[in-house]
C-alpha cells in the first residue's frame, strides 16, 4: 500500500502518523511526505527522530519543502532507489532528489521538492533558514531530463509548493520563484493526479490536485 500526507515538520505534526501505525504497515509498504518532513534538522535531534519515523513501520520516502537542514540533508549517503536518487536516511527512511521519478507498485511519482518560507525574515541563515530551500533551473532541468526517458507520463506528481495558477486562484497566497518555477507541470506532463503539501490545509483543488496536511490518503483511493 502507499500512502500520501503532509509536512510533519520533525515531532510537531508526527503525532497524525500514529493513525497510520494502528494500520500495521510493513517495509513493503511506502508513505510520502510531501515536504517539511525535517528528519534532518539538528545533529542532536536526528537519532530520535529516526527512530520516531521507523516506529511507523513502513519505508518512508519524502521530498523536502522549505523548513529542512539542507547542509544535513546534502551530507546525506546517495543511493539509487526505486529508480530515483535519494539520499539515505535510515533503514527505511529516504529523502528523493528534484526531479528525480520513482517506481512504487507499479506507478510513477515525479517529485519536485522545495519551497520559499514566507518567515524566513525571521530566521537565522544556515541555522534555522538554507537559501537551498528554493526550486533552481537545474531541478527543473532534471525534472525534465528525467521526464523526456518515460514521454512526458507520470502517474502522480509530488511536490511542497504548487504551481502559481492553482496559489493565485484557489489560495491568494503570493507567487514567488518557486511557483513559478512548477508552472511548467500542467504544459508538459501527462499525470493523473498532483499532491502537494506546504499551505497547512487539507483540500481538493480539482479533481486533479489535492492539497495535503493532516489527512493522509490511500493512492490506490486515486486512480
Amino acid at each position: 500500500m502507499i500512502y500520501i500526507t503532509g509536512d510533519t515538520h520533525g515531532d510537531i505534526d508526527f503525532k497524525k502518523l500514529l493513525s497510520l501505525k494502528e494500520k500495521k504497515p510493513t517495509p513493503n509498504d511506502y508513505l510520502i511526505i510531501c515536504g517539511d518532513a525535517a528528519i534532518c534538522w539538528s545533529i542532536e535531534e536526528l537519532s530520535r527522530f529516526k527512530k520516531m519515523y521507523s516506529s511507523i513501520g513502513c519505508t518512508i520516502i519524502y521530498i523536502d519543502g522549505n523548513h529542512e537542514n539542507f547542509e544535513m540533508l546534502n551530507n546525506m549517503p546517495l543511493v539509487e532507489y526505486k529508480g530515483a536518487v535519494m539520499h539515505q536516511i535510515d533503514e527505511h527512511i529516504f529523502h528523493v532528489l528534484r526531479g528525480e521519478i520513482m517506481t512504487l507498485e507499479g506507478k510513477t511519482f515525479l517529485c519536485i521538492g522545495g519551497a520559499v518560507s514566507i518567515d524566513k525574515m525571521y530566521r537565522i541563515p544556515y541555522i534555522s533558514w538554507w537559501p537551498e530551500e528554493e526550486i533552481t533551473y537545474h531541478d527543473i532541468d532534471n525534472a525534465l531530463n528525467n521526464l523526456e526517458k518515460v514521454n512526458n507520463k507520470v502517474d502522480y506528481v509530488i511536490t511542497h509548493c504548487c504551481d502559481t495558477d492553482t496559489v493565485l486562484k484557489m489560495f491568494g497566497f503570493r507567487r514567488d520563484v518557486c511557483t513559478d518555477q512548477l508552472m511548467f507541470v500542467d504544459k508538459v506532463v501527462n499525470y493523473k493526479h498532483w499532491f502537494f503539501g506546504h499551505y497547512h490545509f487539507d483540500r481538493n483543488i480539482s479533481d486533479k490536485k489535492t492539497c495535503l496536511y493532516n489527512n493522509i490518503v490511500e493512492i490506490d483511493s486515486k486512480v
